[in-house]
């Protein structure tokens, strides 16, 4: 059975953080493929109401063009409102995967608030990824497990700590350096930075992107 890694997020905006993610992926676990979903409109926070769901899609794809085992799919941006386990369910019935879940410390932290937590462990592993001088969090129900093996495949509910620390770098830090004119050259990719930073110029407002 193929090991597929999923990545999702708001990307609000992609960032050299989310690619350090999914190359620690690709050089740590034995994953054959991995899934980036942008989400349309997330439901525990609000996006910036300028930059649509399309345009975020757009940016994704571009940033991660250069890396074969990764694929970007348009799941969840052609819908209003997706929450994740929308898409679990649909990766379990439909393709019979169990698939790797792509998170950063702060999202699993907030695990126990996800919509039809903790139906989670039924469906997925988790992989989880701490920023530099990050505590490791815990939830209950989850298996931890030292590594993926390359020989068997593992059941859904179990978590890994990823050895890898990424670099402390935050989307909404990178907006607030944009509207105050401050450098952010070495967290945007290269080929998309000009159209970031013009998008995020405009204001500082939130709504529902669409």
């Amino acid at each position: 059975m193929r090991k597929i890694g999923v990545f999702g997020g708001s990307f609000d905006p992609p960032h050299m953080g989310h690619r350090a993610l999914l190359e620690a992926a690709l050089n740590e676990f034995p994953l054959d493929e991995i899934w980036v979903i942008p989400v349309g409109i997330p439901v525990h926070r609000k996006l910036t109401s300028h930059v649509s769901a399309r345009q975020r899609l757009i940016w994704v794809e571009k940033m991660f063009t250069d890396l074969p085992q990764v694929r970007v799919l348009d799941w969840e941006t052609k819908k209003r409102q997706s929450p994740t386990i929308e898409t679990m369910r649909h990766i379990s019935s439909h393709l019979s995967v169990t698939p790797y879940y792509l998170l950063g410390m702060d999202a699993w932290k907030g695990l126990a608030d996800w919509v039809a937590y903790p139906e989670h462990r039924k469906l997925c592993n988790m992989l989880v990824f701490s920023r530099w001088g990050a505590i490791n969090a815990g939830h209950d129900g989850w298996l931890k497990v030292d590594c993926i093996s390359t020989n068997s495949d593992m059941q859904a509910g179990h978590v890994c700590y990823a050895k890898s620390k990424l670099p402390d770098i935050s989307a909404t830090q990178i907006r607030q350096h944009i509207l105050t004119g401050k450098d952010v050259s070495t967290v945007l990719d290269a080929r998309i930075a000009n159209e970031i930073r013009a998008a995020y110029k405009i204001d500082g407002s939130y709504g529902e992107s669409t």
